[in-house]
């Protein structure tokens, strides 16, 4: 089993990407990069350098998957949310939401945590928790890509009707 990965790098190809514009052929063999992993901790690794490194404007994930066999692979097919969210989602680097909505599904799957977030945490409902924060967080970030895929024309409510 591998992962593998294709990345744009550069500030500008990355607005080009979410604008759909065309790539010339040199931007591709420079801009464009494909990287494979062992394991889902390299992976992670990775991506977690080159956010540190190069700031989270300068790069996208455009292409992921893993090897898997078919049945494997079926299940892989379901929606997830988590790769919308931070492609979509203002600052999400940088935004306590999502650091809350990690340490409360860390908490959920039974990993441990620092014991300052399990005090600030302690008498909560974590489930009801996460599923209101994960969804605020969604939304929002729909709500971006939204505006991103279908931006607001203020000429649209002029009707203009001609004799």
């Amino acid at each position: 089993m591998g992962y593998h990965t294709k990345i744009i790098f550069g500030k500008d190809q990355v607005t080009k990407l979410h604008n759909n514009k065309a790539f010339t052929d040199c931007e591709k063999i420079i801009n464009f990069k494909e990287y494979s992993f062992d394991t889902r901790a390299e992976r992670s690794a990775f991506y977690k350098g080159i956010a540190e490194s190069t700031g989270r404007f300068e790069f996208e994930v455009i292409n992921e998957y893993e090897d898997k066999n078919d049945k494997e692979k079926e299940d892989e097919i379901k929606f997830d949310y988590w790769d919308f969210i931070e492609k979509y989602y203002p600052k999400y680097y940088s935004c306590d939401s999502v650091l809350l909505s990690d340490i409360l599904t860390r908490k959920l799957d039974g990993e441990e945590i620092c014991e300052e977030d399990e005090e600030y945490i302690k008498e909560w409902d974590v489930r009801k928790e996460l599923f209101e924060l994960d969804k605020e967080l969604l939304c929002e970030a729909f709500e971006n890509y939204f505006n991103i895929v279908y931006p607001k024309n203020p000429d649209s409510s002029i009707v203009t009707i001609s004799k």
